[in-house]
């Protein structure tokens, strides 16, 4: 092995190490050994809670949905601890070739977790048009039969199959039942998701418990689901030909260059045979 590689390894290991380190010294049930670390890292997270960042960041993180892609425990500093090991590893990673290379994997690899996780919000969005349109297709079927509102989005936490959206639902009745008080409750379901179908939703419930008036909108809303539904899956159908017309183009290439390849070189063993005699 040479010294580069050596280097790297090492670099590698003792940023895994930081990292390592760094996560149980935020995590607050890291035992007592730690005991005055943790108390340390209470007053830190007890001042970053202070700040108006601290909370914007939480907001992202929570209406991207980060807890279901990164972790349960997912919060603003061990997603900032998280992104600052990966740039210390990646400049590690590339100190060897130039500091510029450093920087520029560091940088990369810091912005990955950013950049990925309103990536993977959007992939939920769409995960969860059928879930959203039986939402709006149930809440007027019950509202139409006399049942309030919060009841009959409570009962929609039964029949949905995406994962975040029942913990959502379910978190939002327990709330009206804990404090009753179903307009911070839906905010905070509201506040749990980046979706406008979503948005629409709590308006509308909002309405219905002002006005009583939402059946036609839920319809409303129900068919313009349905046909974002349709256009979703003509994109997939797109995408999949588009990836069969590239297989079959690397298919067709592959037996062209076997074929031309296997010419060549019976060519030229004639050539070499030629010679020879």
């Amino acid at each position: 092995m040479t010294y580069e590689t050596i280097s790297i390894l090492a670099a590698l290991l003792c940023a895994a190490l930081a990292g390592s380190v760094s996560f149980k010294l935020l995590d607050p049930a890291c035992g007592p050994v730690v005991k005055a670390c943790t108390e340390f890292a209470g007053m830190v997270r007890k001042k970053q809670r202070e700040s108006p960042g601290y909370h914007s960041m939480e907001a992202w993180l929570k209406k991207n949905g980060a807890a279901y892609h990164i972790g349960k425990k997912t919060d603003p500093v061990r997603f900032a601890v998280i992104c600052i090991v990966l740039f210390f590893a990646g400049f590690a990673a590339g100190i060897s070739i130039s500091p510029g290379a450093g920087l520029l994997i560091g940088a990369a690899l810091s912005a990955f977790f950013p950049l990925c996780v309103p990536v993977l919000n959007r992939s939920d969005n769409r995960k969860m048009l059928p879930d959203i349109r039986l939402i709006y297709h149930s809440l007027g079927v019950q509202i139409k039969s006399g049942i309030y509102v919060t009841d009959a989005l409570a009962e929609c936490a039964t029949s949905v199959k995406n994962a975040r959206l029942k913990d959502a639902l379910s978190g939002f009745y327990a709330d009206v039942i804990m404090k009753a008080d179903i307009y911070s409750s839906l905010e905070k379901f509201r506040s749990s998701f980046d979706d406008r179908y979503i948005d629409s939703l709590c308006i509308t419930v909002v309405q219905a418990l002002e006005s009583g008036q939402a059946v036609e909108l839920l319809s409303d809303i129900s068919e313009q689901i349905k046909d974002m539904e349709e256009e979703v899956f003509e994109a997939r159908k797109a995408s999949l030909d588009r990836v069969l017309t590239l297989s079959q183009l690397l298919i067709l290439g592959a037996v062209l260059g076997t074929a031309l390849y296997t010419c060549v070189i019976y060519m030229m063993g004639r050539a070499t045979g030629f010679r020879g005699f």
